[in-house]
């Protein structure tokens, strides 16, 4: 029994002896696969990434990895475009040459110093430190004559590149484009610093020299040019349009010292021109910072005091109430309003007598609106210059583009009928801009009708299709037809035979508006500083165009400002004629 229970025994101890190596067999095995799996798709990670490094981010490297043995100097940044509504680019116009000049292998000859210092108008003591271990490439621009010596002579470490303008002093709308930085690379005013994040581009054209590790010069590879490539970046399509544009600039330029002109095309609110003078070179910003003059001040959406343009609001206001404009006010000159006495602009000729509505604006009678503004009271002519946009911005501000709102008294500044007498010849607290003067002559020629003005088009991809629209398509009636037909007939016996008549435009359809003689309290010596304005529309019997003419410290609307008027608007229907 003993016996067979130690057989027993010992069967079963072999047994679990030989199941016991054969786990430990299996487990052996486990693991060497698991390992085998580990290595394998570490393996496959490792040969993904070389894949990604040695072909699908290739240039993303390449590039980093040369720029780490290379010196780099920028020779031309690309910028999106700044179009005008027909495509026609303000921007990147013409061309200009650039020197190239290369340290490591520039000459070391003083005669070939002077030589190439003369040329680039600089100093010798520029190439002083030039040498294998600076060898960085420097840039110099030239004139074409320059440039033709070096392409004809050329000069070992001199090499001539051509590369786009972005703005000169050619360029028109310069206060609206604006300016970049020296670089090129950031907007620094106008639409060219509004659109910053819509223009910027990471293309540009580098020089290079190729060094060591120590940044020596490596002869074998030599110097070159580099094009690092992106996106191709978006443009800006505005509403001007760039011959108009041009062309009312070139006459201001010959008729005007300092003002603005504003052209909006009537039935879409869209502003064509927006011009300030003086202008500026967009190139050379430097020198006008101390001008007293203020080339960079932007005057067509500044705040000025509007004078009798804004008897169109007074105007307006009364019709809306029914008034009947043949009744009459006898004007001799001067109208007391209680201590006060205003005068008219012809008091040294005795006044204009007996005049009706009609007569008294063509010829801008102060007496005649002193007492139509005493009868309607100053609320009445304070909603009148709301409904107009006076007091408020146009929309060109939603675009990106800056503008003033402008300024209307409040009613209770308006206590006494002689506030009253001021506000009704548009003099006192109140300021309005080119921009809002020009709309006020939009609204009668469109029939009573309001547009919020656009001076942004769209965001254009390189082929000229839109990728966003800017435009806002919104507007309202403001006067009634009847009112804005009375105002328009007024406006055209104002250059028939009233204070306008500088501003007809013979032979081209015609035109209408209303001047304005603004007293600004300033003097030069004891000559009171006067501002003129004109602001009206063309042709009269189909109005395509309103514009305001804006002219400071001039004569008068009808002599300053009115001239201007009828030449910019001859030279658009001409232009127009002639396409």
């Amino acid at each position: 029994m003993r016996k067979c229970i130690k057989n027993t025994f010992v069967w079963d101890n072999s047994k679990r002896f030989k199941n016991s190596d054969k786990g430990v067999l299996i487990m052996r095995k486990g693991r060497v696969r698991l390992v085998l799996y580990i290595i394998t798709a570490l393996m496959a990670c490792l040969v993904y990434r070389l894949y990604q490094i040695q072909v699908e981010q290739y240039e993303v490297f390449s590039s980093a990895a040369f720029r780490q043995r290379s010196r780099m100097t920028p020779v031309y940044h690309e910028r999106g475009q700044i179009f005008d509504r027909n495509m026609i680019p303000f921007t990147d116009r013409t061309t200009e040459y650039v020197a190239v000049l290369q340290p490591a292998i520039f000459p070391r000859d003083r005669k070939v110093w002077e030589t190439v210092a003369d040329a680039l108008k600089t100093s010798i003591e520029d190439f002083t430190n030039f040498s294998i271990y600076n060898a960085s490439p420097v840039i110099y621009r030239i004139d074409e004559g320059a440039a033709r010596m070096f392409i004809e002579n050329p000069v070992k470490g001199v090499s001539i590149v051509e590369r786009k303008v972005r703005t000169d002093k050619s360029m028109p709308a310069a206060h609206i484009v604006g300016y970049t930085d020296e670089t090129g690379t950031q907007g620094m005013s106008g639409v060219e610093k509004a659109y910053q994040h819509i223009l910027r581009s990471d293309n540009a054209v580098y020089a290079v020299a190729t060094t060591d590790a120590r940044y020596q010069y490596l002869e074998e590879y030599g110097y070159r040019l580099m094009e690092s490539r992106a996106d191709e970046p978006l443009s800006v399509k505005l509403t001007l349009d760039y011959h108009m544009q041009k062309l009312a600039e070139e006459v201001m330029d010959r008729m005007m010292v300092s003002g603005a002109v504003v052209v909006i095309d009537v039935l879409t609110g869209d502003i064509l021109v927006l011009a300030s003078r003086p202008g500026f070179n967009p190139a050379n910003i430097s020198e006008y910072l101390n001008d007293e003059r203020q080339p960079l001040f932007n005057r067509a959406i500044a705040g000025y005091t509007p004078g009798s343009i804004f008897k169109i609001i007074t105007t307006a206001a009364a019709l809306e109430e029914n008034f009947d404009p043949e009744v009459t006010f006898d004007c001799p000159g001067f109208i007391r309003v209680g201590e006060q006495v205003f005068k008219c602009w012809n008091y040294e000729d005795g006044g204009h007598g007996i005049l009706n509505l009609t007569e008294s604006f063509a010829q801008s009678c102060n007496s005649y609106f002193i007492h139509l503004g005493i009868q309607l009271g100053a609320e009445k002519m304070l909603d009148m210059a709301k409904k107009f946009g006076l007091g408020s911005t146009t929309g060109i501000s939603e675009q990106l583009i800056p503008e003033y709102e402008g300024m209307l008294p409040d009613i209770n500044e308006l206590i006494g009928d002689g506030n009253i007498a001021n506000l009704a010849m548009g003099q006192g607290k109140i300021l309005v801009t080119p921009v809002q003067a020009a709309g006020m002559a939009a609204i009668i020629a469109n029939g009573g009708i309001r547009h919020t003005f656009n001076i942004v088009d769209s965001i254009v991809n390189s082929e000229g299709e839109i990728v966003r629209d800017m435009k806002k398509r919104e507007w309202k009636r403001v006067i009634s037809r009847e009112t804005a037909t009375a105002l328009m007939k007024m406006m055209e016996a104002t250059v028939e035979y009233g204070t306008g008549k500088r501003a007809d435009i013979w032979g081209y359809g015609g035109s209408a508006g209303k001047t304005g003689s603004a007293e600004t309290g300033m003097f030069d010596d004891e000559r009171q500083i006067i501002h003129a304005w004109f602001t009206g529309y063309f042709p009269y019997a189909e109005p395509k165009y309103a514009m305001c003419v804006f002219v400071e410290d001039g004569t008068g609307g009808g002599t300053s400002a009115a001239p201007v008027f009828a030449e910019i608007a001859a030279r658009i229907m001409e232009w127009e004629e002639s396409r």
